[in-house]
């Protein structure tokens, strides 16, 4: 049966059918986050693109480069962002073509580029990052502070590398 907040899951997708009740948790902890990330992503990406036009990837590199304001190489940028130098380059270009950002050759190697944030750009991501911050605290609005900490350190366990087996049987490791 669809849940509320996610209409085209069933109970019966991940029921006991092919695994054990672990499994079975742990796949409905995954679509649990999967679901959150689709709810607040989507709302996100409409606030920012009607408010600034921008996209979540385009505030991602704003607020790493305003992180940085002597500016990050494009293969540091990638780094940060876990994605391709390729899909870097485009939104590097996006945004300094609206004026956010500029693009200068390194000192040390003149074959590397580094980009920075410019004023309007700055000005821009403050701006932005209010609006960032407005839609996940209504997106979390119904729990409490002490639920948010403790979802987020369970989620860090999670995706620690260095974790030792659950004393359930589970892998607790990060593959």
């Amino acid at each position: 049966m669809p849940t509320e907040n996610n209409p085209g899951f069933h109970e019966h997708d991940v029921g006991d059918h092919h695994g054990t009740d672990r499994q079975v948790a742990e796949t409905r902890l995954w679509l649990q986050v999967l679901n959150v990330h689709r709810i607040i992503y989507a709302d996100l990406n409409a606030a920012l693109a009607d408010r600034f036009g921008l996209s979540v990837p385009k505030f991602d590199v704003l607020s790493h480069l305003y992180r940085y304001p002597e500016g990050l190489s494009m293969g540091e940028l990638s780094k940060k962002l876990k994605v391709s130098n390729g899909n870097v380059s485009g939104l590097i270009a996006r945004l300094r073509k609206d004026g956010y950002l500029q693009k200068e050759m390194t000192r040390s190697d003149r074959r590397s580029f580094q980009a920075r944030l410019t004023e309007r750009g700055r000005t821009v991501f403050e701006e932005a990052l209010d609006v960032h911050r407005d839609v996940v605290s209504r997106a979390m609005a119904t729990a409490s502070s002490v639920q948010i900490d403790g979802l987020t350190e369970g989620l860090k366990t999670l995706i620690r590398k260095d974790a030792t087996p659950s004393e359930d049987g589970g892998s607790g490791r990060h593959r």
